[in-house]
């Protein structure tokens, strides 16, 4: 069992790695759902109900803004999946706040706003605003996870800041560099 917690925390790196590198929308939120079904199952396996819920949210959330953006699923399905989402975003802020003061600590808390600064992101359709807040995620998050002591996020949070860091300050002013940097791009 530690061995396949471990696969799995570092899968997350991958898939969360992955879901950084493309510039379209549609892709990052396909990569998105690799992502959720990949952290759902260690978040559980590791006992941190704020990824499981987190990733339970994203992943309608994520659901939620590709049926609305690249699909013409019927409307009244859209809003079944709207009302699914707010009811996920609901319990897990009931659970947010009893989990804290449950066991108020500061990597949990930061933890908590890392997960509202991910759903704000997910829930723009522009890339540079997502983009965004993933930064600021980032750090937010890297340090939540230094805390707790879980090196797989404190790894995926650097590597995220490292590609926001990219894809927001370098990128606009040398977007040849991106080019040559990922060479299967052409």
């Amino acid at each position: 069992m530690p061995s396949l917690i471990d696969i799995l925390g570092w899968t997350s790196v991958f898939f969360y790695v992955f879901l950084m590198v493309f510039n379209g929308m549609k892709n990052v939120r396909l990569a998105s759902f690799l992502s959720v079904i990949n952290d759902v199952s260690w978040g559980v396996m590791i006992g941190v109900m704020p990824k499981v819920l987190l990733n339970l949210v994203v992943g309608s959330v994520t659901l939620y803004r590709y049926l609305c953006d690249f699909t013409d699923f019927s409307q009244k399905m859209t809003r079944l999946i709207l009302v699914i989402m707010i009811a996920f975003l609901l319990y897990a802020t009931y659970f947010s706040v009893n989990d804290y003061l449950a066991n108020p600590s500061l990597g949990l808390l930061l933890t908590w706003a890392d997960f509202a600064i991910i759903l704000t992101a997910l829930s723009f359709k522009k890339l540079r605003l997502f983009q965004l807040f993933m930064w600021i995620s980032a750090f937010v998050g890297g340090y939540a996870y230094y805390l707790l002591g879980i090196d797989q996020m404190v790894v995926i949070k650097l590597i995220v800041a490292c590609i926001m860091s990219h894809k927001l300050f370098i990128h606009p002013l040398f977007p040849q560099l991106e080019s040559k940097l990922l060479f299967w791009k052409k």
